[in-house]
């Protein structure tokens, strides 16, 4: 059964999967709910993963003598790599100018998905959410706190789960410290192989479900869209492929493995990622690879990945700040410093507020940053949601990468110390 795991078999259906989705594509939304119960029998593993890896962690943080030097390298490596790939995505727009001259043809088309968003095309998007993200980073404050931990967990709400799983397993890890007991943590610990084991059977079917989830995709999202916004998804997949390799360097060079051995280090999780478009759902891969492969340090692997993932959402600090450039020059709104300045800024703090919402959601919430520019938003989150399905693999791709290559830098390797 090992060459269901294969990376070429993988390949295979994520080939199948594109070729359906163009040449098939009645069959191709038929299989979409196939790949969808594939996707939502990782997320039911992802939650209690990411629960135990965070409270385990917490609480042993609470009984080590480095913790506070890793949080420290956390929040510097997190906040300053998010102001780098927002400069990048601003920096690439300016050079490559995704929305100016773009054909009479390829506008027609833009119309019509206008239209037909107008018209009910895009449901729930438009003038009725232009209040999607009004508060900002006091939404995203309020919002934090869960009122309801069962809520949360069965609407799969990671950052009100994060929240939690800090909170409790600070709680376990003061209680531990003080009485020198750690059953309780090994019982976390315990819960979190099992778990893990049931994401490694889940592996076998990887292929198939990939198969779906991508043929659905490429089928529900139209060859003429495609055309009509080449430039700018273009654009997305060199920033994001430019931000990969940075990041390959850097993996490369802190674990002393060759470029292509770090890459295959991480194989299976950017396959992951490719093909659900789900960052969330690759993280037991990734705490994996991180731990067995590259060796870092188990306890401070399974704190700062799941943090990472949840908040350092750097695939839409890259659409936000590409996105805006492209809507200003769409409409000829001419950016002068002040204005570059907030897109650097507004895209970073928009993508923290936005921690733990869906990506059709995050790409609303643009309009945080756009509303004080005075750009229409509202025709840029349409066109980058019509054209999400074919971005969203490769920045969740980018996303996972760069999240791993940033616990790199903040993790040392097993027994090195903290």
């Amino acid at each position: 059964m090992r060459w269901l795991k294969s990376v070429w078999t993988i390949l295979g259906c994520i080939a199948a999967g594109i070729w359906l989705g163009l040449y098939e594509p009645e069959l191709s939304l038929k299989l979409v709910p196939y790949g969808n119960l594939y996707l939502s029998f990782l997320k039911m593993c992802v939650i209690p993963i990411m629960v135990t890896a965070i409270v385990s962690s917490v609480g042993r943080l609470f009984m080590s003598n480095g913790s506070t030097s890793l949080l420290v390298r956390m929040i510097l490596v997190f906040i300053s790599s998010m102001f780098m790939v927002s400069a990048l995505g601003i920096a690439v727009g300016l050079l490559a100018k995704p929305g100016a001259s773009i054909s009479a043809g390829n506008k027609a088309v833009l119309g019509t998905i206008l239209l037909d968003n107008e018209t009910g095309g895009y449901s729930g998007v438009g003038a009725g959410d232009t209040d999607s993200g009004s508060n900002g980073l006091m939404d995203f404050i309020f919002n934090l706190i869960p009122e309801n931990i069962f809520i949360a967990l069965g609407q799969g709400n990671s950052l009100q789960i994060l929240f939690f799983s800090v909170v409790m397993g600070s709680a376990l890890g003061f209680l531990s410290a003080r009485s020198g007991d750690h059953q309780f943590l090994s019982i976390v610990d315990l819960l979190f192989k099992m778990f893990q084991k049931v994401i490694s059977w889940s592996m076998y079917i990887l292929p198939f479900g990939l198969l779906f989830i991508i043929a659905g995709q490429i089928a529900g999202t139209g060859v003429e869209l495609m055309l009509a916004m080449f430039k700018f998804t273009g654009l997305i997949h060199v920033v994001a492929l430019a931000m990969m390799a940075a990041s390959g360097i850097l993996i490369s060079v802190k674990s002393k493995l060759s470029f292509s051995e770090s890459l295959r280090g991480l194989k299976e999780s950017l396959t992951i990622a490719f093909g659900t478009q789900n960052s969330i759902a690759t993280m037991p891969s990734v705490l994996d690879a991180l731990r067995n492969r590259f060796k870092l340090d188990t306890d401070s692997v399974n704190l700062v990945v799941p943090l990472g993932i949840v908040i350092c959402r750097y695939s839409m600090v890259m659409i936000y700040s590409l996105g805006l450039i492209f809507i200003a020059q769409l409409y000829e709104v001419h950016l002068g410093l002040q204005e570059l300045i907030v897109i650097w800024v507004g895209s970073v703090l928009t993508a923290i507020a936005g921690a733990g919402t869906p990506g059709i959601v995050a790409i609303s919430m643009i309009s945080l940053v756009a509303i004080p520019l005075q750009l229409p938003y509202s025709t840029g989150v349409i066109l980058l949601m019509a054209v999400n399905s074919l971005i969203n693999p490769i920045v969740t791709v980018s996303n996972i990468h760069i999240n791993s290559a940033a616990a790199m830098l903040i993790v040392e390797k097993e027994g090195a110390g903290t």
